[in-house]
């Protein structure tokens, strides 16, 4: 079947991963594509989609709508249309699946329009009163029919709409236009039933049932919802992620660029679960050889004695695994080798090396030392191990967070098994960590510290054009994570340099390895992967205990139980006097301590007295 297509462009989204796949999906089956923007700079545009028609409206910067009615009154004006148009735009991820089957199935309903989804306006209370049809179609990927075009009083009503912004063209245009359709007796037909979508704006609310039952789009805004939203309407994207890689691969693809470009990676992470607990105790598959090959191990064994347990870690991989090893000294480097190839490790498969210089720990031994074997190309999936002994912490609360760290990458031959599966199966999956370590540590929303001015003065330096998370980074605490090569490559082709690291011993918080920690996410991110965090069914109930407890400790001294109403109160006391003063001291704390490093041993009891005066009033 022939057919036109509409596609709305607001300014800022050409060349964007959604509108590139929509035109390209659009120019392979209409006829006829005409292209409506918000401004004449549409530089790329023709020569990549050849649109035979650009029409230019202001308004779409405001309203979709607004474009959709330019370029109706466009098709519509002389001839009647003969063939179906399909009405788009950049704000939804489209096409999910092929478009062939929705042509035929508007043909097979007799309807006017084919919608993906309906605004169900009983049960909305800011619309339950405003007279509007029950089910109000939306034309975020919708089929209108030659029939509908070319009908009496369409050209009409669209030349009489006005459109002013989205909420008000729902009502105002949305609504009337739904009138019309039941008026003129112009059928409206849905890939899903009436009786499966169960909220007022299933759009947003029922993701999962939409990709589930057919539907042709995913609005935008799901991906960017905030995370509190995603919380109180029980919203399953992931769910729908899931079944978009199974079923629609391109769409999935599509999707994950469009998140990984734009979106605070913290916040994905939370709309779309990127947590996993793998089985310890028994491997989901028995595989001895996955698809990526042999795996590169990188330890830095700054303390030697620690190489028995790091290789006995290792030998939880039960994939061919190579060890790549740094250490501080000669003496220490012959240690290691010959104790790796006394418990069975070919030559071949061992590579120590002594770092050239005392700086930057074990962030330097990877990033520098072996700089080479990544650039090589040999190896795609990795995992980094260190000899942790976090000496500025009690004895107990750094064996924890080893603990922390060890177990939720290593536990088990079974775990690793699991979990190199999921990197198998999921390309995408660009670095694999424990979640944010908490327990002994105040890192909850605050765990850039003195961090986030040198990773943003990086992060622009290397061209990473990704957003970084305002409160808390996503971020591989401890510096132990699996990762795909290629989704960190980016930290090992910048000229780092020994010299860009404290000297010891001022290896302080805001120095360039604190900074590079929090780094690592946000470099996979900018290289197109995502971020997942991994723990053993053992250390998630114990963390969640931990957690589960702060919360309600926290949230139990404010008035209301409504998470939104509880960010909202916390949020003012932040902007009071007193948070002002808070943040400006932390801020010139943490600046200063960068500039001189020696300088913390003096200003460290200034600084806690300073956090006694005002910590709790600004946080209340």
């Amino acid at each position: 079947m022939t057919c036109s297509g509409l596609f709305v462009l607001p300014r800022g989204r050409v060349g964007t991963p959604q509108v590139d796949f929509t035109l390209s999906e659009l120019r392979s089956v209409c006829d006829r594509l005409i292209i409506v923007v918000s401004h004449a700079d549409v530089e790329g545009l023709l020569d990549r989609f050849h649109p035979d028609e650009v029409l230019v409206e202001p308004l779409v910067e405001a309203s979709y709508l607004a474009g959709v009615r330019a370029g109706l009154l466009s098709v519509t004006d002389g001839p009647a249309p003969s063939a179906p148009i399909i009405v788009s735009g950049s704000h939804v991820l489209a096409p999910i699946g092929p478009i062939a089957p929705l042509l035929d199935h508007l043909a097979d309903s007799g309807a006017g329009v084919f919608a993906p989804y309906w605004h169900n306006t009983d049960v909305d209370p800011r619309t339950s009163n405003e007279g509007l049809p029950s089910r109000v179609p939306y034309l975020d990927f919708a089929l209108l029919s030659a029939e509908l075009l070319a009908s009496d009083g369409f050209r009409d009503f669209w030349h009489n709409a006005r459109s002013e912004d989205d909420w008000t063209d729902f009502r105002v245009v949305l609504g009337p236009f739904t009138r019309f359709l039941e008026r003129n007796g112009h059928g409206i037909t849905y890939p899903l039933g009436l009786t499966d979508l169960q909220t007022a704006d299933p759009r947003l609310y029922e993701v999962h049932r939409l990709v589930a039952h057919g539907c042709p789009c995913l609005p935008l805004a799901v991906f960017s919802l905030d995370p509190l939203l995603h919380d109180l309407n029980a919203i399953a994207l992931r769910s729908a992620l899931d079944l978009l890689r199974d079923r629609y691969p391109a769409a999935y693809a599509t999707a994950i660029r469009h998140v990984t470009s734009a979106i605070p990676m913290r916040s994905f992470n939370a709309n779309a679960d990127q947590f996993e607990i793998f089985p310890v105790t028994a491997a989901r598959s028995d595989k001895s050889e996955w698809d990526f090959g042999t795996v590169a191990v990188f330890i830095h064994a700054y303390y030697p004695e620690m190489i028995a347990e790091l290789s006995g870690l290792a030998a939880n991989i039960p994939a061919a695994h190579h060890l790549f090893v740094t250490t501080a000294s000669e003496q220490n480097r012959q240690t290691i080798e010959d104790y790796l190839l006394g418990v069975g490790y070919a030559t071949d498969a061992v590579d120590v090396r002594v770092v050239e210089e005392n700086r930057g720990r074990d962030m330097a031994s990877l990033f520098i030392t072996f700089r080479d074997v990544i650039l090589s190309g040999r190896y795609e999936v990795a995992l980094r191990l260190h000899s942790k002994r976090t000496p500025q912490v009690s004895p107990r609360v750094a064996e924890e967070f080893k603990t922390h760290l060890f177990e939720n990458l290593v536990a088990s031959r079974g775990y690793v098994s699991n979990l190199l599966d999921k990197m198998e199966a999921e390309p995408d999956l660009g670095l694999v960590m424990p979640p944010i370590v908490h327990i002994g540590f105040g890192t909850l929303g605050h765990s850039w510290f003195n961090n986030y001015p040198r990773v943003r003065q990086l992060a622009d330096a290397m061209d990473l054009d990704v957003p970084l998370d305002v409160a808390t980074p996503v971020a591989p605490n401890g510096t132990m994570y699996w990762f795909r090569t290629d989704a960190l490559r980016g930290m090992f082709e910048w000229p780092w340099a020994w010299e860009d690291y404290n000297k010891e011993p001022h290896h302080v918080d805001g120095g360039l390895a604190h900074a590079q920690e929090r780094l690592i996410g946000y470099c996979a991110q900018a290289a197109g992967y995502r971020v997942l965090s991994v723990m053993t069914p053992q250390s998630a109930a114990r963390n969640y205990a931990k957690l589960e407890y702060k919360m309600q400790r926290l949230m139990s001294h404010l008035s209301s139980g409504n998470i939104v109403e509880q960010d909202l109160n916390l949020s003012r006391g932040r902007a009071s006097w007193r948070g002002r003063l808070y943040r400006f001291s932390y801020n010139t704390y943490g600046w200063t301590i960068r500039r001189w490093p020696g300088s913390r041993r003096y200003l460290r009891p200034v600084g806690q007295l300073v956090r006694k005066v005002l910590s709790f009033d600004a946080r209340t």
